[in-house]
């Protein structure tokens, strides 16, 4: 019988980084399979966002985290980069 590897644990303090632009195609492909629905919904006026994050998050801890599950994400803290206006007190800005 094959050894089972132990599930991995994710640091209760674990923020993830969220960039759009660090997605592959087939991740892309996975979220919009997921959520049913285009990447782009995102940022439509209106839209719930949790679900699309929570599937963007999932695929995202997967490239570190292969058997994390999308039941496992909903707990994770995000960092949403790239939009948004500079925070003036921060060291880069």
């Amino acid at each position: 019988m094959p050894q089972r590897t132990p599930k991995r644990e994710i640091p209760s303090d674990f923020t993830l980084d969220l960039k759009l632009d660090s997605l592959t195609l087939d991740e892309i492909d996975a979220i919009e399979e997921i959520t049913g629905e285009p990447l782009d919904m995102l940022n439509k006026p209106g839209a719930r966002r949790a679900p699309m994050l929570k599937a963007m998050a999932y695929v995202v801890m997967k490239r570190k985290y292969p058997d994390v599950t999308i039941d496992d994400v909903g707990a994770l803290k995000i960092n949403l980069k790239g939009k948004g206006k500079p925070d003036p007190t921060a060291t880069n800005a």
